[in-house]
């Protein structure tokens, strides 16, 4: 019988924590103006991004359009992110700035429905 060696401690939690933990770091590091953060952060939404411009796209070439506005409220979100907020909350905070980059308008989904 093997005997695990982190007894009393939940491996998926680690995890979570370790990845949190990444996030933040990167969130930050973008705040600085580093490329390579940025691209973490991109890498890690772009599933997110992706969906919300096939949602808008009329035609395969607004898709890259959109996807570069989606980018660019995804670091606008990120230079307005305070460490007080916890990074698992991160992606509500910056779905608000990526739909409201992606749509043109002063706010997001979060802005429409509570208001300004």
């Amino acid at each position: 019988m093997k005997i695990p060696l982190n007894m009393g401690k939940d491996p998926s939690q680690s995890s979570k924590a370790a990845q949190a933990r990444e996030l933040e770091k990167n969130i930050l590091a973008a705040q600085k103006g580093d490329w390579t953060a940025k691209n973490n952060l991109f890498r890690t939404y772009s599933s997110l991004i992706n969906s919300l411009a096939k949602k808008r796209a009329q035609n395969p070439g607004q898709m890259n359009n959109y996807i570069e506005l989606g980018k660019e409220g995804l670091f606008k979100a990120a230079r307005k992110y305070k460490p007080s907020v916890s990074p698992e909350r991160f992606q509500i905070f910056a779905l608000d700035f990526i739909e409201a980059s992606m749509d043109g308008s002063g706010g997001g989904f979060l802005s429409r429905l509570f208001g300004k």
